[in-house]
């Protein structure tokens, strides 16, 4: 029996769970939670899961297994049974869109991961039944065939409500919750780690909108890494301002491209913007003045300069007549 029950009112400690279905750019280990709830419940949804952790970073060797477990937890307010799979876990743009289908040479590991159900056999897929307040521990086996590819490999274990009878009202809402973990894992074959930063971009003018900053980061090796990101606003006299620091995890075989906001930017003003971006050896550092003048306040200074420039015109024909009249 692989499957441990802990009844439980609270559930301290089990990690954030954040959106893992349309990840964008953020994103990469982030699971989440997909619920739908009717107009008129209560505020907790019937049906609602989380898990615990939402990665695992796992060293795989050729022909080894390796047993590992997560807990699953309902926080809904009824009891109702849900499954367990795997799925692969590949990058399909720069921006970082996720696809839980397309496999790929580095999304072989979703087929030797098998679950433990009930009965302690191992299955592709299988099903629990959990009531409200309770967290189990669901554990399964990745089984490493004797040929496998060096670098990394990647997969995705979600947990998902089962559809019931009660999981469908009668407006036609439908009320599911799927959350996932990440499966990084890494081979003991040959590891190269390479990486580029490339397509550094920071405005230097702007007439409306928040300062962004914006860079492409290539992952030309076979194992992932952590791309780090810094942003650093000050005054043109140099006040500290805003600061933001980031990072990001780079697939093998993918560009990664990271904008970073600064969502309080004045309408109007004069910045200095230093921007830093890490990955394995590599460290690009961009410092540029950005000047940020709306339409209106350039409009505004135009008119104000024709206006000077027509006053020295006249100013400058008043004094040529005075001078043409003292002559004469």
């Amino acid at each position: 029996m692989k499957i441990k029950r802990i009844a439980s009112a609270t559930f301290a400690g089990i990690a954030a769970v954040a959106t893992i279905l349309g990840v964008g750019a953020a994103t990469l280990s982030s699971p989440r939670i997909d619920t739908y709830a009717e107009e008129g419940q209560s505020n907790t949804p019937a049906v609602w899961l989380q898990i615990s952790p939402v990665s695992n970073r796992v060293s795989l060797s050729k022909g080894g297994e390796y047993d590992y477990s997560f807990t699953v937890s309902n926080i809904g307010s009824e009891a109702f049974g849900y499954h367990v799979y795997a799925a692969p876990y590949s990058i399909t743009s720069e921006d970082y869109a996720v696809s839980f289908s397309t496999e790929t040479n580095r999304t072989q590991v979703a087929r030797w991961i098998k679950f433990y159900d009930n009965e302690g056999k191992l299955q592709e897929t299988a099903s629990f039944k959990i009531n409200p307040g309770e967290t189990q521990s669901v554990s399964y086996r990745i089984t490493v065939p004797d040929d496998i590819p060096d670098g990394g490999q990647y997969a995705c274990i979600f947990a998902e409500s089962d559809e019931t009878e009660g999981s469908v009202s009668g407006s036609g809402i439908k009320t599911v919750s799927r959350v996932g973990l990440i499966v990084y894992g890494r081979t003991d074959g040959n590891t190269v780690d390479k990486a580029e930063i490339k397509d550094i971009q920071i405005p230097g003018f702007m007439t409306t909108g928040k300062i962004t900053t914006e860079s492409k980061v290539v992952n030309a090796g076979n194992t992932d890494f952590e791309a780090v990101y810094s942003l650093n606003i000050k005054s043109l006299f140099g006040r500290q301002l805003y600061e933001k620091n980031s990072s990001y995890n780079v697939l093998p075989d993918t560009e990664r491209r990271v904008h970073m906001d600064w969502e309080g930017t004045p309408f109007m003003g004069i910045f200095q913007v230093r921007y830093v971006v890490r990955a394995l050896d590599q460290i690009e550092e961009t410092t540029r003045i950005v000047v940020i003048m709306p339409i209106f306040v350039i409009v505004l200074t135009i008119i104000l300069l024709t206006l000077i420039i027509i006053w020295i015109i006249i100013l400058v024909r008043k004094r040529r007549e005075r001078k043409s009249r003292l002559l004469v």
